[in-house]
């Protein structure tokens, strides 16, 4: 019996010595496999090959080949933005567009007529843009997203076309918001989607970012939100009447690129 026991034992050791051999070949093999197969991601699809549903933005991508850094070129021009009081106009292409939640699309003469009539900056002396998150959009690389939150003191009198809104004294914090610009292939800007929030009960501007965000601080507590038919309907009335800077450009002043139907406030354009 302690022969047989013994015997046992050494067929148990013997297998057990196989399956470690075998299993330590398996585990060569495999590494060795992993180190010589392609990069995980040359076996997936390239986001940069995917068509976007949207022709306006299919159209943004131009050749999908820039010659230069657009992530540099971005992080320049938000610094540029946040440093000078006035707007490089260098930066823009003679097409360029902007577009809000709620504004636009608007040329850049018609935008920077409206920045001059509103006062804004000189309401908030010490605005202060924290700019983070910068990155290149995987399905367009003449694209880079960032984020922003804006924080500053109403501590000055918002001239706002001629009427005048006493400085509040409140300091701002608006939410989390996501901009982004696209260059075209000569290095200019052509579209800047600007405010989108990330979180609206962050901050204390009632989920208003960037420009809305200090009008509201300064008093200007303005229910402005996509598909909101009131304010759809005042903007529109602006718009004819002209005189106090515009929600968006005329419709003969609009890039041929844009496309889009949605105007201001407007719900979505329906592709």
């Amino acid at each position: 019996m302690a022969r047989s026991f013994r015997n046992n034992m050494s067929a148990a050791s013997a297998l057990l010595t196989t399956l470690s051999a075998f299993l330590f070949a398996v585990l060569v093999s495999n590494t060795s496999a992993l180190s010589t197969q392609a990069p995980f991601s040359a076996s997936k699809t390239n986001t940069a090959s995917m068509k976007s549903k949207s022709p306006m933005f299919e159209h943004l991508k131009f050749d999908s080949n820039p010659q230069f850094d657009v992530l540099a070129n971005t992080k320049t021009y938000v610094v540029s933005q946040s440093a000078d009081e006035t707007f490089n106009e260098d930066y823009y292409a003679v097409d360029y567009v902007l577009r809000g939640p709620v504004i636009g699309p608007i040329n850049r003469d018609d935008l920077a007529k409206s920045q001059k009539g509103l006062g804004i900056k000189a309401a908030f002396p010490d605005i202060k843009l924290d700019t983070f998150g910068y990155s290149i959009d995987p399905e367009n690389p003449y694209r880079c997203f960032y984020f922003q939150r804006w924080r500053g003191t109403n501590s000055a009198d918002l001239d706002s076309y001629g009427t005048i809104y006493p400085a509040t004294g409140i300091e701002m914090e608006t939410p989390v918001s996501v901009f982004s610009v696209v260059w075209n292939p000569e290095g200019k800007i052509v579209y800047e989607q600007v405010g989108a929030v990330v979180d609206r009960l962050e901050g204390n501007t009632e989920g208003k970012a960037a420009v809305f965000g200090m009008l509201h601080t300064a008093g200007l507590k303005l229910n402005a939100s996509p598909g909101d038919k009131v304010f759809g309907f005042i903007q529109r009335i602006g718009h004819v009447v002209g005189g106090m800077g515009r929600s968006w450009s005329r419709e003969d002043e609009i890039p041929k690129w844009w496309t889009d139907k949605s105007r201001g406030a407007d719900a979505n354009d329906v592709l």
